[in-house]
């Protein structure tokens, strides 16, 4: 398998061609490497890549920052905690990285509530010209002078020493994602008129500096990786552009070349692929672009992004498209998919379905990353959340009701230690919430979790009767040590005059349940949160007429905006009205009645959907408490939440009993 067999980058031999792509993961604390970081690149080192580069190390804080709290390596302060991190790293065989940067104009963002440049800590950001990074919150940068271009090359030469010294195997350079290097190289960004801007070698003048006096640091032979983007927007580089500055690249020393794409924030452009793909964008979706690269350089061409497979890793390899796999995501979700793919155990590969939710979404809320399907990212050096066996007299017998993600998890986690573990689900088929979730347009790859979820529950003997709803007398019957409720939720019914009395009124999750869609053909849907609006994506592709009435000024304002601008561009493509800041004030046979601004107004409908979310079911909780000598309730019947809530709390569970 070319997956995994060695490769060299310079003169150095990497064990597989299969790389962790820096992320920022906001385990850093004033800079400093943590334990909690330590811990989390050791786990994916051990699972088996060739190479951990570690996220982006700031040469110029604060100003260069790309995150409120980054890993910073622009002083001598901190090489001893850089250098146990290389040292984790290279324990278990695999060759560590680090990534340098500097944010640019991209380190411009400001808190919305007050103001506040978050990122630059109040400093006015630089950049090669005074335009903003296009995404709401950025603030216009300064024109970066050339007596500070000097000084900013001096400190991407330090940061190398600094790497060096800390014990890192290989250097890359951030010259995508529109950082400063991207900046400089990209006439999208850059419209200086001196010796840094114009021509396209005047535009290369400041990343060839850089490699230029990293290598008098670093030494000639000393491995330099460049990321950089293989596609930018009209008015960038183009596609030829792009693969001659990689060929200069390779000119200038750099020894493989890391393709990537976007712009960090998402820009509202359709067909717009961002640094992190989301859900529904095609796999593989950047291949060509390293494709394009690989035809001007002889050094490695790495692509990834949205590389989830082994057999669709593989094939790329064998076409000849790339050289090297880089994995971001799917490492977060499981650290140990290339020992997985090396023992032919694909099916046991935790699945990454590209939501955003716990990586890319809590990055923007500058908090540490998660990932909805392993609640031990962050967790890895507690053993108070390892799955650890019971002793054979601790054993007991489990009983779960509800087979949609919340009850899966609980059931998993808990017969991992070694208890007994039955699942009832009062429908035919497992996955609960996740087989609604699914059914919208580019939500597809969700069955990838229900089918882990199964391979799991058959590996670990777990009985599972379906078609089985269960009352109190059938529970008491069982005689379980521990009952889990995972019961899910019911749909919020608004007090809104003539909800009740109309037939024509349906909720948003019974008609994803049942396929159904003989309402009409105007359809007026109440709530614009996540499920309201992928269920108007889903009848505006059937041909239905679709009105969105959300009472807040933003719709789906939780969704990350790399998930929830490909969703918004499309309702829009089917002409979906959305109406924000109104409220539905009566549902009549033919129509509703809104306020909006204080004006009402009528809107034809033959059928209302109502998708305002779900309140917790727990009637069956109150009749158990006093029959069941134990009794734990999770997800939506405790408290509505979203898939990630759910697995974690399940999760949590099976440690408790």
């Amino acid at each position: 398998m070319k997956l995994l067999s060695p490769i060299e980058i310079g003169n150095l031999e990497i064990k597989n061609r299969v790389i962790m792509s820096p992320m920022t993961c906001n385990f850093a604390k004033d800079g400093f490497i943590t334990e909690q970081m330590i811990d989390f690149y050791k786990e994916r080192a051990k699972g088996g890549v060739g190479i951990v580069i570690v996220e982006d190390g700031i040469v110029d804080v604060p100003l260069g920052n790309n995150a409120k709290n980054p890993v910073a390596i622009d002083d001598d302060k901190y090489i001893p905690m850089l250098k146990k991190l290389s040292s984790a790293i290279k324990k278990y065989g695999a060759k560590a990285a680090i990534q340098l940067s500097h944010a640019g104009r991209r380190a411009g963002r400001v808190t919305l509530e007050n103001g506040y440049l978050e990122v630059t800590r109040g400093q006015i950001p630089v950049a090669p010209s005074m335009i903003a990074h296009p995404f709401p919150g950025q603030v216009t940068p300064r024109e970066v002078r050339e007596e500070e271009i000097e000084e900013i090359i001096e400190k991407f030469s330090q940061a190398s020493r600094r790497a060096v010294e800390a014990g890192f195997d290989i250097i890359s350079i951030h010259c995508a994602h529109m950082y400063l290097c991207g900046e400089f190289l990209s006439p999208w960004a850059n419209k200086r008129q001196d010796k840094y801007g114009g021509s396209l070698e005047n535009r290369m003048r400041f990343v060839l500096e850089v490699i230029e006096k990293v290598k008098s640091i670093v030494g000639i032979n000393y491995p330099l990786i460049a990321r950089m983007n293989g596609q930018e927007p009209e008015g960038g580089n183009s596609l030829l552009e792009i693969r001659e500055i990689a060929r200069r690249l390779q000119l200038a020393g750099i020894k493989a070349i890391s393709v990537s794409v976007g712009f960090g924030a998402v820009l509202y452009e359709k067909n717009f692929i961002p640094a992190e793909a989301p859900i529904g964008t095609p796999e593989g979706c950047i291949v060509n672009l390293a494709e394009n690269i690989k035809r001007g350089v002889t050094i490695p061409v790495a692509v990834g992004n949205k590389v989830r497979h082994p057999e669709f890793a593989e094939s790329i390899l064998q076409r000849n498209q790339a050289d090297i796999i880089t994995l971001g995501r799917p490492l977060i979700t499981d650290p140990y998919w290339v020992q997985k793919v090396a023992e032919g155990r694909y099916q046991d590969i935790r699945p990454c379905v590209s939501c955003c939710y716990g990586c890319v979404g809590n990055v923007l809320k500058g908090t540490p990353i998660t990932c909805i399907l392993n609640p031990l990212v962050g967790k890895e050096g507690k053993k108070e959340f390892k799955c650890a066996p019971v002793n054979k007299k601790d054993e007991k017998k489990v009983l779960v009701i509800g087979g949609g993600p919340a009850g899966l998890q609980a059931a998993i986690s808990t017969a991992t230690r070694g208890h007994k573990v039955t699942l009832w689900e009062r429908e035919r088929e497992l996955g609960g919430t996740i087989i609604l979730a699914k059914k919208p347009p580019r939500k597809q790859e969700l069955h990838e979790i229900i089918d882990y979820f199964k391979n799991r529950i058959d590996q670990l003997n777990i009985q599972v009767e379906l078609g089985k709803e269960a009352n109190e007398k059938m529970i008491k019957n069982f005689k379980a040590d521990v009952v889990i409720l995972a019961l899910g939720g019911n749909s919020i019914k608004p007090d809104i005059e003539g909800i009740k009395e109309n037939k024509h009124v349906y909720w948003a999750l019974d008609l994803l349940r049942d396929d159904y869609t003989d309402i009409g053909q105007k359809i007026v849907i109440i709530g614009g949160g996540e499920v309201g609006l992928e269920t108007a994506e889903w009848l505006a592709e059937r041909g239905k007429t679709v009105t969105v009435i959300e009472l807040l000024p933003e719709v789906a304002r939780d969704m990350v905006h790399a998930v929830k601008f490909p969703l918004v561009i499309s309702l829009n493509d089917y002409g979906v009205r959305i109406l924000t800041n109104t409220r539905v004030k009566e549902i009549k046979f033919d129509s509703v009645i809104i306020e909006r601004n204080g004006i009402e107004k009528v809107i034809e409908a033959d059928s209302i959907v109502v998708a305002v979310g779900v309140k917790a079911e727990n009637e069956l909780e109150s009749r158990l408490k006093d029959v069941v000598p134990k009794l734990f309730c999770v997800g939506d019947c405790k408290k509505p939440g979203n898939i990630l809530d759910a697995v974690h709390e399940g999760f949590k569970i099976g440690l408790q009993i």
